[in-house]
């Protein structure tokens, strides 16, 4: 089957469900502004103009578009931007009930002030993406509870990946549908994904920008035709991660790397996310304690004080030189700092640790050698070298 007849189909699943009249309610559409979910949103644009055209009184079900602005989405955001006027514009022009929500996490939850602000430890992996949680899925969440929508629409595959694929099965009840969430491209590969992209566009325009979006983070791919399918990876170059500029969960963040090869302003922000884990990774700028004040090993606990004034520099430094850069290229600076309200929430939690939690200032001096605990080992602590040791004491 290929991907016109998976976008018919797509398509037709969308009617049907939209005019169930058992299931009345509004529907939400999770929307990022990458390839999976432009597809998504497009099918549901395509199901409701084509209704439209045919039947338009049978048009009454309010549908939300919800993407998340994390103030950190500096390769996607800008291109967002631009579509979500052109999606408005097509929305007004078409008269449809259809309305785009942009969520944002309060400034008390945003990825510069739990780090630069409280100390809080960087997200480590995909099983520890507290990031996520707090900028995307909250925000979400509680946009979604005054929507309450009979049903959620998601740009997920079963050929993403093998995790994907099992989390979509064990939830799904029927082959588009799960409880409360509706797949319609769950079956396209990436290949048709592209396809769909680069020979229908999108209701609201075409889908170059996105292409050359894609491209520029990998040096690959972008509108052209490939082969994708049951031997399709995650980290396929046509699939390759948008996002974050300052993501520390990728071992490597390569898609930011060749971004910025073709969007020098943003080099600032790459050079500052690998100065930021190496200063994570330092044992001299943990506190040795919790914000309770509980006694752990040297090198652990939250982000001392004194490294977090240190960060926060390294952060504004970065912010100009994404400005100077910015400015001679004729592009849009893009702060992580991004108001005085956030700019000042930060600088009075360090007040505030100083006075309430101490410990946190600073991490306690050692010697020449420190106790660490070794996994495997018989009594399980091992004594470890001070590289940082000064010998002219």
């Amino acid at each position: 089957m290929d991907y016109k007849q998976k976008r018919m189909i797509a398509i037709g699943e969308t009617l049907k469900a939209y005019t169930d009249e058992t299931k009345p309610g509004p529907w939400n559409v999770t929307w990022s502004g990458g390839k999976d979910s432009t597809v998504t949103l497009d099918v549901v644009f395509q199901g409701v103009l084509l209704l439209k055209k045919n039947n338009p009184e049978a048009l009454i079900r309010e549908i939300f578009i919800t993407t998340a602005n994390t103030g950190l989405d500096f390769v996607t955001d800008p291109l967002k931007q631009s579509e979500m006027k052109k999606i408005e514009e097509l929305i007004k022009r078409e008269g449809l009930p259809m309305k785009i929500v942009e969520v944002q996490a309060p400034l008390e939850k945003s990825f510069m002030y739990l780090t630069v602000g409280k100390g809080y430890p960087l997200p480590k992996n995909r099983m520890n993406r507290w990031c996520t949680e707090r900028l995307k899925i909250e925000p979400s969440q509680k946009r979604l509870k005054e929507i309450s929508p009979v049903l959620t629409i998601m740009g997920v595959r079963l050929s993403e990946s093998a995790a994907r694929r099992e989390s979509i099965e064990s939830r799904r009840q029927s082959e588009y549908f799960a409880d409360g969430a509706f797949y319609p491209i769950v079956n396209f590969t990436l290949d048709d994904v592209w396809s769909y992209l680069v020979r229908e566009g999108m209701a609201w325009g075409d889908a170059e920008e996105l292409g050359q979006l894609y491209k520029d983070a990998t040096g690959e791919c972008g509108l052209r035709q490939r082969k994708a399918g049951a031997g399709e990876k995650n980290d396929d170059p046509c699939g390759a991660r948008t996002g974050c500029i300052i993501c520390p969960v990728v071992k490597i963040d390569k898609s930011s790397q060749e971004f910025a090869k073709s969007h020098p302003w943003l080099q600032p922000y790459v050079d500052l996310r690998n100065l930021m884990i190496d200063m994570y990774k330092d044992p001299r700028n943990k506190a040795g304690r919790k914000r309770d004040g509980q006694v752990l090993e040297y090198g652990q606990g939250t982000f001392t004080i004194k490294a977090r004034m240190a960060l926060y520099e390294a952060v504004r430094q970065a912010e100009a030189d994404n400005e100077e850069l910015a400015i001679r290229y004729g592009a849009e600076p893009q702060k992580l700092i991004y108001s005085k309200e956030l700019d000042e929430l930060i600088q009075q939690q360090w007040q505030t640790d100083m006075d309430e939690h101490p410990w946190l200032e600073d991490a306690d001096e050692i010697g020449l050698f420190y106790e660490t605990k070794i996994k495997g080992l018989a009594n399980g602590y091992q004594l470890v070298w001070n590289i940082h040791y000064d010998m002219s004491k």
